[in-house]
C-alpha cells in the first residue's frame, strides 16, 4: 500500500508542477525593462536599415557621376540627383519618429549619443556628397578637363571617404547591441 500511495503521489505531484505557472509576472520591473529594451532594439535596426538606403542613395549618385565622366551626359546625372533628394526627404520623413522614439526610451540612454552622432555625420556626408555632384556636373558643363574636375574635388572626395567610413562603423557599433 505504500508503494502504491508513493507512486500515486509523485504522479499527482508531477501533475501539479508541470500545471504550474513558474514565468515571471508580466508585471515585474525587469519584464517590462526587457520589453521597453526589444523596441529600442527593433527601432535601432529600423535606423540602421534607413541609414543602409541613405548609403545606397550615396552609391547610386557615385555611380551617375561615373556614368558622367564616361558618357557626358549631364541631364542623366541631374535626373539621378533630383531622385537622390525626393529619396532622401522620404527616408528622413521615416527617420524622424524613429529617432523621437529612441530618444525618448529610458533603456536607450547610453544608445542615444551614438545615434545622434549617426544622424550629424550622415547628413553632413549627404552635403558633402552633394555639393561634390554639383561640382562636377557644373564643371561638366563648363567643358573643363578630367584633371581640372579632379582637382576641384580632391578634399571633398576625401572628406566624403573619411565621412563614410565613421557612419559605417557607427551602424556596426549599433549592430552589435
Amino acid at each position: 500500500m505504500m508503494l502504491i500511495t508513493g507512486f500515486f503521489l509523485l504522479f499527482v505531484a508531477c501533475i501539479a508542477y508541470m500545471h504550474t505557472d513558474m514565468s515571471i509576472s508580466k508585471n515585474s520591473p525587469s519584464y517590462l525593462a526587457k520589453l521597453q529594451w526589444d523596441e529600442v532594439q527593433a527601432t535601432i535596426q529600423q535606423i540602421q536599415g534607413i541609414f543602409d538606403q541613405c548609403l545606397a542613395v550615396h552609391d547610386k549618385l557615385e555611380t551617375s557621376l561615373h556614368d558622367l565622366s564616361r558618357t557626358g551626359d549631364t541631364k542623366s546625372c541631374k535626373a539621378a540627383r533630383k531622385a537622390a533628394d525626393a529619396q532622401f526627404k522620404e527616408l528622413a520623413k521615416e527617420l524622424k519618429p524613429l529617432l523621437t522614439s529612441v530618444q525618448s526610451s529610458p533603456q536607450s540612454s547610453q544608445i542615444w549619443p551614438k545615434v545622434e552622432d549617426l544622424v550629424a555625420k550622415e547628413r553632413e556626408m549627404q552635403e558633402k556628397l552633394m555639393a561634390r555632384h554639383s561640382t562636377v556636373v557644373d564643371s561638366f558643363e563648363k567643358k573643363l578637363r578630367g584633371q581640372d574636375i579632379e582637382n576641384r574635388i580632391a578634399s571633398q572626395q576625401q572628406k566624403i571617404g573619411a565621412l563614410r567610413q565613421e557612419v559605417e562603423s557607427l551602424l556596426e557599433y549599433l549592430s552589435e547591441i
